[in-house]
C-alpha cells in the first residue's frame, strides 16, 4: 500500500456495502470503457452516509475534510481559465473525498458523484485495499502540475503530479504509522479524463498512473 489516516470508524463491511449500493446507482453505461483499472491507486472504502439525489453545484458543494492526521495540499490550481479551473476544482473534490473515505470512513456514497465506470472501480478498490487490511495513511500528499485539456465541451483530460513522500501507511489496529524510504521515485504522474455530468460536476471516467514519471521531475 502506498500513503495512509487515523480511527477506524467503519468496517470493511459496511464500505464494501456502501461502494457497491454506489456503483448500483451510478449509472453508468454499458459502452464504458472497464480496463486499465490496475493502473490507478489500490482502493479505500467506509460507511456511507445518506444518499443525495442531486449534487450541490459550484462554490455550495462539500469540501471534503481528511482525517486530522492526513493532508492533501494542492498547488498550481489556477490555469487562467474558468472552466479548466472548474475541472481542477471537482478532481480535487475527488481526490479529497477518496480519501475522507479512507481516512474517516465518511461519505462513501458520494464516490458515485465524482467517479464512473473505470474511474469508479479503481477508486473503489483504492478504498476497499485499506479497509479490508484495516490501514489508513497519515501525513501530507502534494499534487501539483495540474493542466487541463478539453477533449469537446463536455469532455477534458487533466493530468497533475502527485509527491507522496511525506504520507505512509497507518496501521489502525495498533495506531502506528509504518515509514518507510522509496528515495526519489514517489512523484506520481496521473490522468484522468472527465466529463461533465447532469450534476454539472466534471466526473471521472477514466484513470490511469505512471510511478517514477519523468513528467513530475523537479
Amino acid at each position: 500500500m502506498n500513503k495512509q489516516a487515523s480511527t477506524a470508524m467503519w468496517t470493511a463491511g459496511a464500505v464494501a456495502a456502501a461502494l457497491l449500493l454506489g456503483a448500483c446507482g451510478s449509472g453508468d453505461d454499458s459502452q464504458d470503457e472497464i480496463k486499465g483499472a490496475g493502473d490507478s491507486k489500490p482502493s479505500k472504502s467506509a460507511p456511507a452516509s445518506d444518499s443525495k439525489s442531486s449534487a450541490p453545484r459550484g462554490d455550495e458543494r462539500p469540501q471534503y475534510k481528511l482525517a486530522e492526521d492526513a493532508k492533501n495540499v494542492f498547488e498550481d490550481t489556477k490555469t487562467g481559465d474558468p472552466k479548466k479551473d472548474e475541472v481542477v476544482a471537482d478532481n480535487q473534490r475527488r481526490i479529497n473525498l477518496t480519501d475522507r473515505i479512507v481516512t474517516t470512513g465518511k461519505d462513501a456514497d458520494d464516490l458515485k458523484l465524482y467517479a464512473k465506470g473505470q474511474a469508479f472501480i479503481a477508486a473503489s478498490k483504492y478504498i476497499s485495499t485499506y479497509a479490508d487490511d484495516d490501514y489508513s495513511w497519515a501525513g501530507t500528499a502534494r499534487y501539483y502540475n495540474h493542466e487541463v485539456e478539453f477533449l469537446n465541451g463536455a469532455t477534458a483530460k487533466i493530468t497533475y503530479c502527485v509527491d507522496d513522500s511525506k504520507a505512509n501507511d497507518k496501521n489502525l489496529k495498533t495506531g502506528k504509522v509504518e515509514r518507510y524510504d522509496s528515495g526519489d521515485g514517489r512523484d506520481t504522474l496521473e490522468t484522468s479524463t472527465v466529463r461533465r455530468s447532469k450534476d454539472k460536476i466534471w466526473q471521472s471516467y477514466s484513470s490511469r498512473t505512471k510511478r517514477e514519471a519523468e513528467e513530475c521531475e523537479r
